[in-house]
């Protein structure tokens, strides 16, 4: 079966199809596009960081039509809770940031084999991955056994866990570089943050969006969640030193 997938303003290369019935799967192309083997009343899964896992059971009518079309939503990753304790909290942001500890995250499991096709190397190419981790609820690859194949493609050494967090944390980047600074501090805060929080005047929005830009590797650590207060203390410290260089 061909099919495509489709999304608004984003990449739709190198997502994951699964098929949860015969244990198969592929890769999306640069273009969106994936052929895998399937029959009717199969369950493809698509899965990728950006865009929000989607199941989808195949009939009689999707082999008439020479390209499945499939459609995913973007996926906005935003904090479950935020719990504020008075007694601690001075209400000067950033002191109360430096009294915030990061954790972790959790090492991920890895277990059994199952093979899958990747789109952009033709047919017959195959990586080695988990079906575990493809369940209705399914949230991860198994990165040890697919970081195996995908380093050698790269020219990796042999250490297959540390290849495919690398390969991962590349697709995370690139996903980051498809915004700019600014549409990403748009995205994670309100306008209010910075005009009442920052001080920063209306009309000198733009400019000190561009000022607080940094390189797409550092901003790809202040993007993850557990380093939020980390970009808020960032941004106090560059609007700081903007409202000094631009001192009348």
């Amino acid at each position: 079966m061909n099919g495509k997938i489709i999304a608004d303003s984003m990449s739709v290369e190198n997502i994951t199809v699964f098929n949860i019935s015969s244990n198969v799967g592929a890769v999306s192309d640069y273009n969106g596009k994936f052929s895998i083997k399937a029959r009717p009343k199969d369950t493809l899964f698509f899965q990728a960081l950006s865009f929000v896992s989607k199941k989808y059971v195949i009939t009689e009518k999707d082999f008439y039509v020479n390209e499945l079309e499939i459609r995913l939503n973007i996926n906005i990753n935003e904090l479950d809770e935020v719990v504020i304790t008075p007694m601690s909290l001075t209400g000067n942001l950033e002191e109360d940031t430096k009294k915030i500890k990061n954790y972790g995250l959790s090492p991920i499991d890895m277990k059994k084999k199952i093979y899958y096709e990747d789109a952009r190397y033709g047919r017959g190419t195959k990586i080695t991955t988990s079906p575990d981790h493809f369940a209705p609820n399914g949230s991860s690859f198994d990165l040890k056994l697919i970081g195996k194949q995908i380093g050698k493609w790269l020219g990796f050494k042999n250490n297959s866990k540390k290849n495919a967090l690398k390969v991962m944390e590349e697709r995370r980047l690139h996903d980051i570089q498809v915004k700019s600074f600014a549409d990403h501090m748009k995205e994670r805060f309100s306008y209010n943050f910075f005009v009442s929080d920052l001080k920063i005047r209306k009309e000198d929005f733009t400019t000190f969006l561009a000022y607080a830009e940094m390189p797409s590797l550092e901003l790809a650590e202040y993007l993850k969640a557990e380093n939020e207060l980390q970009l808020i203390e960032y941004l106090v410290k560059k609007a700081k030193a903007f409202h000094e260089e631009n001192k009348e």
